[in-house]
């Protein structure tokens, strides 16, 4: 099978490692100077022409001009291989390539896969999840070896809300690590955050049990186990005084936005957002969270 990754960062090596090993033939597109180990092209349009499964391994704000450059048909599967909405619009990213482009059979991947411990070929695994069983089925067989499993799922929805939200609730986590708060305090932001994302899946279809796999508790808990994952490096620096960068701050906005759409309360994304906008300290945020009036376990 060729296998098109649009992404040539360490995600994208990874993925191509995964491919590689699934006895495939990986092919990065790349920007700027070509990367090693793999052969690649500049030329998005005709990688994914010439490919029997695309994975897009950018991250959620450059994934629309990826799609117009690459313009996949209609004969194409296209995978959308990072995590959250898109920051701009609060988008869902599946969304932005059938908006984008003739392609309608596209999938998305997430769980706690990370690029370093691929490249080092520890074990892994992750789910893939598209409302087309050929989608799934196809990425699973690309992607499916000795050191990596991978489980397939119908519930699109729940694995890209999934992946939204594990950025937002990695940041919280950061920002707990970074007040000493404890392990205590990150094993509640883990169960309160997933029964918060659930609540949110529910209103928009999704499938429960989704939230509590790979997609969501496995993923989060690799998230918060990392000091160097981009969700909890940036609570981090936010709870030491510094700032939010900009996708930081809009990823949990959109998250929020998404909730309010739906008229579901959201209280970690919520204070996360509250932090990264420079509305709350994060210790005064963690406080107004304990403070909340006492109610039932959901």
């Amino acid at each position: 099978m060729n296998v098109a990754i649009l992404g040539s960062g360490n995600w994208g090596r990874a993925l191509a490692t995964l491919a590689a090993e699934a006895g495939h033939r990986a092919r990065l597109g790349h920007r700027g100077r070509p990367p090693g180990g793999f052969p690649g092209s500049p030329n998005f349009h005709a990688l994914t022409a010439e490919s029997d499964l695309t994975l897009v391994a950018v991250p959620p704000s450059a994934v629309r001009e990826v799609i117009r450059l690459a313009r996949p048909g209609p004969a194409a599967r296209v995978v959308i291989a990072c995590r959250g909405l898109e920051p701009e619009t609060g988008g869902w990213l599946s969304e932005v390539v059938t908006a984008e482009s003739a392609c309608l059979r596209v999938g998305a991947i997430t769980g706690p896969t990370i690029a370093a411990e691929v490249m080092a070929r520890r074990p892994s695994a992750m789910v893939v999840a598209s409302e087309f069983d050929e989608v799934a089925d196809r990425t699973q067989r690309a992607l499916h070896s000795a050191i990596c499993r991978v489980y397939t799922s119908s519930d699109l929805r729940g694995v890209e809300l999934s992946g939204a939200a594990v950025t937002v609730l990695s940041v919280a986590v950061g920002v707990a690590d970074g007040l000493k708060l404890g392990v205590g305090v990150r094993a509640i932001i883990v169960s309160r955050g997933i029964a918060e994302t659930v609540r949110l899946g529910r209103k928009l279809g999704a499938n429960p049990d989704t939230f509590r796999g790979l997609a969501g508790v496995g993923d989060l808990i690799a998230a918060a186990s990392l000091h160097d994952h981009p969700g909890t490096a940036a609570g981090l620096r936010m709870a030491q005084g510094g700032t939010a960068d900009a996708d930081t701050r809009k990823r949990a906005e959109a998250m929020v936005a998404l909730a309010r759409r739906h008229d579901v309360e959201l209280p970690l994304a919520e204070a996360v957002a509250a932090i990264a906008a420079g509305r709350l300290k994060p210790r005064l945020a963690i406080d107004m969270l304990m403070r909340r009036e006492a109610t039932t376990e959901s």
